[in-house]
Formats: structure tokens, sequence, C-alpha cells
């Protein structure tokens, strides 16, 4: 009589390659955006890396160059004046930071993206006011002039603040450069600092603290597409 042998080959299988991937498609959460601060001249020569910083996952595919640019909140009191001192205090105030960091594709073209989006919602609050305001005074005269102007300057800002909303967790923004000390705060996912802790631990300006840092907003995905915070 034959006899059933219960033991199965223990033949190790080889390990399967992670895929390549988008998380921005994926659903997958929470995605977390914290600041990051990093030495300005690092970000001069280039902050390479195996790992792409903003998604953590992918391997970089290209050195892309980038100029951060940090415009002051006190800019923006040229809202409540005119156009033209808004650009003045624009121009004056800025700070461009020239830069090349490693990404991966999804990343890269994710950020492209969020800054289009977001340098055309800046061009709405420079234009919209002079668009409306001059197309409201053409038919109504200067009274309705200067309510299109105003009406243009709500709608600029509501516009801008919707696209920075859209684009905060796939965009590298730039929130503050301190020349003295020689450093730049990057706005960028939770995982940005720990890639760089292993992989280009002398471009960040201070050690990682988690008692010190700022808490990171948290943004979870629900399959149905709703979201929570």
């Amino acid at each position: 009589m034959a006899v059933m042998n219960d033991s199965t080959d223990a033949t190790p299988s080889l390990p399967t390659a992670l895929p390549h991937l988008d998380l921005r498609t994926t659903g997958v959460g929470p995605r977390r955006i914290e600041h990051v601060v990093v030495r300005t001249s690092a970000l001069h020569s280039g902050i390479h890396t195996h790992t792409c910083p903003q998604c953590g996952m992918n391997p970089t595919t290209a050195r892309v160059k980038r100029s951060f640019q940090y415009v002051p909140p006190w800019v923006y009191v040229g809202l409540l004046l005119n156009v033209l001192v808004l650009m003045v205090l624009y121009f004056s105030g800025r700070r461009v930071v020239k830069a090349e960091l490693g990404l991966c594709t999804e990343c890269d073209q994710a950020d492209r993206r969020g800054r289009t989006l977001q340098s055309m919602s800046v061009l709405g609050v420079l234009c919209f006011p002079m668009l409306f305001g001059f197309g409201l005074g053409a038919v109504g005269g200067v009274e309705m002039g200067l309510l299109g102007a105003a009406a243009g300057i709500v709608s600029g800002i509501a516009g801008m603040v919707a696209a920075h909303r859209a684009t905060r967790f796939d965009v590298i923004r730039c929130v503050g450069v301190d020349k003295q000390l020689g450093t730049t705060t990057l706005k960028a996912s939770v995982s940005f600092r720990r890639v760089l802790e292993l992989q280009a631990a002398s471009a960040l300006a201070q050690p990682s603290d988690p008692e010190a840092s700022p808490p990171a907003r948290v943004h979870r995905r629900h399959p149905g597409g709703d979201s929570e915070r």
C-alpha cells in the first residue's frame, strides 16, 4: 500500500521585486507633510539620494533642477493698496534658492503639475483685479470699477488658496530662507527627512528631533475617495 508523504518541498522562493509605485494613484494613506530644514549650500551643490525622498519608496530616476522661492507674508499687504505696490513688494521681498534634487518620475511630474497650477493661481491674484476693474469700470463707471477690482482680489485669493490646498501633498515648497544661518526650510513629505538622514545626512541643517519638530499633518485617503485629516 502506498504511503502518502505529508512533507513538502521546502525550496526557498526567489524574492519578488517591488513594483514602481505611484503613491498618488494607489490610494495608500496616510500622506503627511512636515517642515525640513536643509543647508542652502547643499541645495546649490545638489542633494542626490538613491531613493526618492518625496515618496520614500521609488528609486530616483533623474536629477531635476528646481528654483525654490520664498515670499514673506508682508508682501501681500500690497493687495490692500494696488497691484503696482504689490509687484514692487513681491520682487523686492522674494528670495530664490537654486537647487538640484533626485526624484522619481511620478514625484517629479506631480511636483511640476502642482507648481504650474500654483503659479497660475498667483497670476490670477495679479490679473483678476485689473480685468474685473477695467471690465466693470468701462460699463458702469468708477464705482463699478472699484467694486470689480475688489471682487477680483477676493476671487484671486480664493483661487490661490484652492490651488495650494489641492497640490499641497505633491509640491515641495519653500517656506523660509535664512541667509544668516545659511538654511532653507522646505515643506515636503514626511519621508523627505528620513531619506536624507539615511542617504544624505550632511544636507540636513539640524538633527531629527521628534519632540522639537512641528507635528506632521495627516491626510488619510479612503477607497471611496473621501478623505479625513
